[in-house]
């Protein structure tokens, strides 16, 4: 059994394959398993997993009609033999020592936090240099930053945790999936570990499905973003943390 599953949904996605499939390949932690699912690909995607496949039994390939990332992240749970779970994006990129870290600091945690260095311009880094364990949601949240920065693929969580609280992505949404999901999640979870030294680069694709030229896509995106905004809003006023949501943008310079 590995102790990791990683869940990488690839969408058209044969420009970035190579580059992730290194990026596994190059861990220094081996005990992996990958899970991609090819989202109605009609590009090469289909093939060249096919190929990985074929070279790694740590691979697990679906093939599946498109139906959005969410959709795929689901279906991706369902294949999964791992210990903890990673959401990874096709076109993004780990630290060769990054698994190694964030399995070395679990300490138990259902959710297991690393930071990330971005190369757009809509999200700064966010690095830890120290390890923190949390258990109360107001610490989770600040030390994580999760209610500005909801990235699921900042996050390994128990595979058990996301099964015994039927944790699933939002198929209707194609944006603020991820916030809803890790946001419910951290109710949940026993504690949250903060992992020094692990970063995930997020590489921002201009081409990526989130980022459609159309008018149609923009308005939906507007429409979905401020569903995202008051689901946070609403969320820090049920649990008691406006404070983290009134001072979000100060807070955010301390790190």
């Amino acid at each position: 059994m590995p102790k990791i599953s990683v869940i990488i949904p690839v969408y058209n996605g044969e420009k970035y394959l190579a580059r992730c499939w290194a990026s596994l390949q190059r861990q220094s932690f081996k005990d992996w398993q990958a899970i991609f699912v090819d989202d109605g690909s009609v590009d090469k995607s289909g093939k060249i997993l096919d190929k990985y496949l074929a070279k790694d039994k740590r691979v697990t390939v679906v093939h599946k009609k498109n139906a959005g990332v969410s959709a795929a992240r689901n279906d991706g749970v369902k294949k999964v033999k791992g210990d903890y779970v990673h959401f990874m994006d096709v076109d993004d990129e780990l630290d060769s020592n990054y698994y190694e870290n964030m399995i070395k600091f679990t300490n138990n945690s259902d959710i297991v936090c690393s930071g990330f260095v971005s190369n757009s311009k809509y999200s700064s880094n966010l690095v830890y240099k120290k390890q923190r364990v949390l258990k109360t949601l107001f610490g989770k949240l600040f030390w994580s930053q999760a209610l500005i920065k909801s990235f699921v693929w900042r996050y390994l969580f128990k595979a058990d945790f996301i099964k015994r609280y039927k944790l699933k992505f939002d198929t209707s949404l194609i944006s603020q999936e991820d916030a809803i999901f890790v946001l419910n999640a951290f109710l949940y979870a026993n504690q949250i570990t903060i992992v020094p030294n692990a970063n995930y680069h997020y590489l921002f694709n201009s081409d990526s499905a989130l980022n459609k030229k159309t008018k149609e896509h923009r308005e939906k995106l507007k429409k979905q973003y401020k569903i995202g905004k008051a689901f946070r809003k609403q969320y820090a006023k049920n649990n008691n943390v406006m404070l983290l949501w009134r001072f979000r943008k100060i807070i955010k310079l301390f790190f």
